[in-house]
């Protein structure tokens, strides 16, 4: 499906994510070129590198490093970087209690708006509207705990995915990951200028050389028209630099609870909040199911699968209509009728119980996708609730 395509006024089916896409949709197998050179004037021709990402047209090559990155910048709204980041040593950086001991980079800042710049700089030459920088905790999260604890994957040592995470750490948008890593055998990164020109180098293969690799779904996911923010993760050492992208559909200031109201009717669902900019009206809900997460060593997360989905599709919510307050029913999975359904220009609102998905398959974890299109590419939530 692609974004701003119309949807039949008939619920549709759930429908798993394409194939080619990165992110919250499924994504590439690891791939490592070895011995590929970066463009910049400190790399000899002996150099024993590379670099690999997860998530076309044919490349020419990366282009020449801007050493600032101002000329790129995109102005955000929302706290300055320096005030929405604390720097701090590399320590384990797991998510409890809806918390992490995030490190940042002492150069974050600097490297965060190089990157945004060559994100947007990218989608301003494919057509597509800049994204605004987000410091939803999740990107700089996962690239930590991957230079922590020395792997690569869209899944951690926790066993989380990335919608999992974003989630756990405070995300009501849709989000949607792409990784990467650039690796040299000796000491390699000592100043922000050679993690910029790393960070560069992935950027330009994730846009440019993606079709081999990974069908170009980390090229569509940093191109999405639907995405409207972006939360950077850097975390690298002398030899190795991980860089993070979380693509964010954010579209509503939304709150959110999970309450048990009567012992018949748990897990009630309440969604509210104030929609930010225009988007199309959310037409039904899909709830996703992933067992619960188990705890991964570092040597399994690096053999794979690197792949993730949004999770097993098991039905949705759909609005009621008609004299007698019914809904329509999916052709597949469980349907479940919403109580509240209101989105306009100043106000969203959504109410319904998760019971029926619970009983039948148990602790684990629900993600809820509100759609605005006909499958999980066009969600502005992923929403994960863990049930015990």
């Amino acid at each position: 499906m692609k974004i701003g395509r119309s949807v039949p006024s008939e619920p549709l089916p759930p429908q798993p994510r394409r194939s080619h896409r990165a992110a919250g949709l499924i994504i590439g197998a690891l791939i490592l070129l070895a011995a590929f050179l970066v463009a910049a004037p400190y790399v000899s021709s002996a150099l024993n590198q590379g670099y690999s990402f997860l998530s076309g047209s044919t490349a020419t090559g990366p282009s020449t490093l801007t050493t600032t990155g101002s000329a790129l910048s995109t102005a955000t709204s929302g706290p300055q970087c320096s005030s929405a980041v604390s720097v701090r040593s590399l320590a384990n950086p797991d998510i409890t209690n809806g918390s992490a001991d995030v490190a940042y980079p002492s150069d974050y800042c600097t490297l965060a708006s190089y990157a945004l710049g060559l994100i947007n700089q990218d989608r301003a030459a494919n057509g597509t509207g800049p994204v605004t920088l987000d410091y939803n905790q999740a990107a700089q999260q996962h690239a930590d705990s991957m230079l922590y604890f020395g792997y690569f994957s869209h899944f951690d040592t926790q066993g989380y995915k990335p919608y999992m995470r974003y989630s756990l750490l405070g995300g009501t948008g849709a989000d949607f990951e792409n990784v990467a890593y650039y690796y040299y055998s000796f000491p390699n990164f000592v100043t922000t200028n050679h993690v910029m020109a790393a960070i560069q180098t992935l950027e330009h293969s994730m846009v440019y050389n993606d079709s081999t690799c990974c069908n170009n779904g980390h090229r569509y996911n940093i191109l999405d028209p639907l995405h409207n923010k972006v939360a950077i993760g850097v975390a690298y050492n002398s030899t190795t630099v991980y860089f993070d992208e979380e693509f964010e559909n954010y579209y509503i200031s939304l709150n959110y609870t999970v309450t048990a109201p009567t012992a018949s009717n748990p897990d009630y669902v309440n969604m509210t909040g104030v929609p930010l900019q225009h988007v199309a009206a959310p037409n039904s809900i899909y709830v996703a199911f992933d067992s619960t997460p188990a705890a991964t060593t570092p040597a399994q997360l690096s053999a794979g699968p690197h792949e993730y989905g949004p999770g097993t599709l098991i039905g949705g919510v759909l609005p009621r209509s008609g004299f007698f307050g019914d809904c329509g029913q999916f052709s597949s999975g469980t349907t479940v009728c919403a109580d509240k359904w209101t989105f306009s220009a100043n106000t969203a609102d959504f109410a319904f119980t998760l019971q029926p998905f619970v009983k039948q398959y148990g602790p684990g974890v629900y993600t809820i996708y509100l759609i605005t299109g006909s499958s999980t590419e066009s969600a502005i939530t992923s929403i994960s609730v863990f049930i015990i």
